[in-house]
């Protein structure tokens, strides 16, 4: 009974630790089930840690790209920026050389300009002058005219060219032969020439003789047709300043010998109109003088 009793107590006894270590045992399963699902987990995670380093190793490396890439970028803008500025610069020097011409070529326009425009008052001036020029020798060769009239056409002319007025008398009016004593006819043509001389002041008178080519024989102080050219323009003038309204400063005498003649024929006719004694009228040219003295 005894033994039945121990055997029974050991059964429960049994029982209990049995119960024990099922109750342990289903702990321990839940917690190996938890474990286990903890270490998938955990798996997943390093999984996931592993994907992420990978990620960031990769990061790593396009951000290393990308920094050498920036950096190759600096030295280029730095280098295009610093040619950029150069280039900049010697645009502003290129400019500022072509304003500077500029200026100067305007400054040099303006110039011209203003010596155009003197130029152009001046030539006004210089036609205004010449219109009254050319007015006062049309008046004088009227006048001169009208005071010779009576003797145009018999060794006399009056003519009018460049500007001036020339009144020509051949030797049978003036001279005889080898002569420069003045014929009573012409003496009165240069007396009346002398009264239009008197009232017009501002005319300028050059006297000019002229001879044929024939060679001077005379005798006394004339040795050749220089001489005697000579002595004929001073005989007119002389005979000119016998009028007190005749200033000497006014008259010039010249001979030209037979270097200056109207007809090259070896001809009488031709000789004849050589030997001539030509009073060239000028007006006073003192305001033009002047003006073209500034030029």
């Amino acid at each position: 009974m005894n033994k039945y009793k121990s055997l029974e107590n050991d059964y429960q006894n049994l029982s209990k630790q049995r119960n024990e270590l099922n109750n342990k045992l289903n702990t321990l399963s839940r917690e190996n089930t938890a474990m286990q699902s903890r270490i998938q987990e955990l798996e997943a995670r390093v999984r996931d840690m592993q994907a992420l380093t990978e990620e960031c190793d990769k990061l790593q490396k396009e951000l290393k790209d990308l920094r050498a890439m920036i950096e190759r970028l600096n030295a280029n803008y730095s280098k295009e920026t610093t040619d950029m500025l150069k280039q900049i610069q010697a645009d502003r020097e290129e400019l500022l050389r072509r304003e500077d011409e500029l200026l100067k070529r305007q400054q040099q326009i303006e110039q011209m300009q203003s010596e155009m425009d003197l130029r152009n008052r001046r030539m006004a001036e210089l036609e205004s002058i010449l219109a009254r020029k050319d007015s006062a020798v049309n008046a004088l060769r009227a006048k001169v005219s009208d005071a010779l009239l009576g003797f145009e056409g018999k060794g006399l002319t009056v003519t009018q060219k460049n500007g001036k007025v020339y009144v020509s008398m051949d030797d049978k009016l003036l001279f005889k032969s080898g002569s420069y004593d003045i014929d009573p006819q012409g003496a009165n043509a240069i007396r009346e020439l002398a009264k239009v001389l008197a009232l017009n002041t501002d005319i300028n008178v050059m006297v000019e003789g002229h001879t044929d080519n024939v060679p001077y024989k005379g005798k006394g102080d004339l040795k050749d047709n220089w001489d005697l050219s000579v002595k004929r323009a001073t005989t007119v003038v002389r005979a000119l300043l016998q009028n007190p309204g005749v200033a000497p400063r006014r008259v010039l005498a010249a001979g030209h010998s037979e270097y200056m003649p109207l007809d090259n024929r070896a001809t009488a006719e031709a000789r004849q109109k050589n030997r001539r004694t030509e009073i060239i009228l000028t007006p006073k040219l003192d305001e033009l003088l002047n003006i073209l003295d500034n030029y």
